[in-house]
């Protein structure tokens, strides 16, 4: 089983990962970000291969992570966009996508060096926006995105915005109300099958041999911020 980074927000979808055998690290609680987000594991932390980055505010998280290859982002976050957006990027296949101009100056010299292209997408959340189905696929609301993607050769299932909770917000995003739990299972916090998307989305992993995990069925279909693989 593997270890993940999520918010402690919704005990529910924490229970019920940890009872499929996974190993759960509360995400720290960022209070210069806006409440709905302050614990949003996709806004704190990014994972490319083994390399994990984490803002400089995630002081408990450090604590916790035995992690070799832990690199501390170089600047600081802010309360405000793009400022609060320094890891909010999308690594697939080799490519981080993402608002250049928000990036942290650690992981843009990291990705020089290690030869990583970036391309540029004017959503600043651009993996709170996107949810990766597959190793070339990828779900998403964001016209931006999906058309950074396809020109990069990944198959895209574009959606539209809403049915989604996120506490404060009209709505949220698929990016956060998703994620990987190994290579064929998909996993979603929340009764994916209530969204008018589910058909497509079911589909969609089921094009490529992946099998939906509902977390939480009696829950609405909610953004808690996403999760990430520490190990």
């Amino acid at each position: 089983m593997s270890t993940f980074e999520m918010s402690d927000k919704y005990p529910l979808f924490v229970n019920e990962l940890s009872k499929k055998g996974h190993k759960i690290l509360a995400s720290d609680t960022i209070d210069i970000f806006l409440l709905p987000e302050q614990k949003h594991a996709d806004m704190q932390t990014l994972s490319i291969n083994n390399d994990i980055f984490i803002l400089k505010e995630c002081t408990e998280l450090k604590k916790k992570l035995t992690n070799p290859d832990i690199k501390i982002c170089k600047n600081r976050a802010g309360e405000t966009y793009p400022k609060n957006v320094l890891l909010n990027f999308l690594y697939l296949n080799k490519i981080l996508y993402g608002k250049l101009s928000a990036i942290d100056s650690g992981l843009l010299k990291y990705c020089k060096t290690n030869n990583i292209k970036i391309v540029n997408v004017n959503q600043g959340y651009c993996r709170c926006s996107a949810l990766v189905a597959a190793e070339n696929a990828v779900i998403t609301a964001d016209s931006a995105i999906q058309n950074a993607l396809q020109e990069n050769g990944a198959d895209v299932l574009k959606i539209s915005n809403g049915n989604i909770v996120l506490d404060g917000y009209d709505y949220g995003f698929i990016g956060g109300a998703g994620a990987k739990l190994d290579n064929n299972t998909l996993a979603f916090f929340g009764n994916i099958e209530n969204n008018p998307y589910f058909p497509g989305i079911y589909n969609f992993c089921r094009k490529y041999n992946v099998k939906i995990d509902i977390i939480g069925k009696e829950a609405p279909l909610t953004d808690i911020g996403g999760i990430v693989k520490i190990s």
